[in-house]
């Protein structure tokens, strides 16, 4: 237990650390996410059939380009688009997007992928009689939207989009491979050092079941209180 204590020689504070840049990178793609799949979902529902097109080719694309590709794309790629236009204005800069930043926002990309089709779904399981009863009130569509058709398409949808925070916790591991200090990367860090294989990575496994079970707790209790209007017919 020394190995992972937070007593000389253990890695216990590295890990606590990378646990919180974990947690800060899967909740700086969470809204990100949440907000870009449900633009796309209501791009997929739109009259517009140009938008329709192009929210489904985003859809469609991110869910088949790898999280990792994404991730290097957004990183390595951009950071040097940027050192492109700035050398054609004379400006020479070896600046890069910071890992966390690119890390983040590649990961919400993808996850907005997904959650359109979870917000689709949650959308579409709405009763046409609630979009016909907001129109007779003679609501604004981004009022109706606001007050009447989001509130249940988020209960509908919170089910999925709990499972798709499981997955983007998880995924968060792969910012190691652009060098953010996350907690795979300690223990891969340790790893290195100690050469003890087995018990850092069960560790570590140890350490994503209890993120894990932690974010399950919370959204049984997210899950209870949006349904907490609802009457149970026996």
């Amino acid at each position: 237990m020394e190995l992972v204590g937070f007593g000389a020689g253990g890695w216990g504070r590295s890990f606590l650390s990378g646990l919180v840049v974990t947690m800060e990178v899967a909740i700086l793609a969470l809204p990100l996410g949440l907000f870009f799949g449900l633009m796309i979902a209501l791009g997929r529902r739109s009259k517009s059939r140009l938008l329709r097109i192009a929210s489904a080719g985003y859809a469609n694309a991110f869910q088949a380009i790898p999280e990792l590709l994404t991730i290097f794309a957004i990183y390595h790629g951009c950071s040097h688009l940027i050192q492109l236009l700035m050398s054609e204005l004379d400006v020479q800069t070896s600046w890069t997007i910071p890992g966390v930043a690119a890390g983040s926002f590649a990961l919400s990309l993808v996850f907005a992928a997904y959650s359109s089709e979870i917000w689709l779904g949650a959308l579409q399981g709405i009763g046409r009689g609630q979009y016909e009863a907001a129109m007779s009130l003679g609501l604004p569509g981004i009022v109706s939207l606001r007050i009447v058709i989001l509130p249940q398409a988020f209960r509908l949808a919170l089910p999925g989009l709990g499972n798709l925070w499981i997955i983007l916790l998880k995924d968060t591991a792969l910012v190691s491979l652009i060098s953010v200090s996350e907690f795979m990367r300690e223990v891969n860090l340790a790893v290195a050092a100690t050469h003890r294989y087995f018990i850092l990575y069960l560790f570590s496994c140890l350490g994503y079941i209890a993120l894990t079970k932690i974010s399950e707790f919370v959204l049984e209790r997210l899950n209870l209180r949006a349904s907490r209007h609802l009457v149970r017919v026996a």
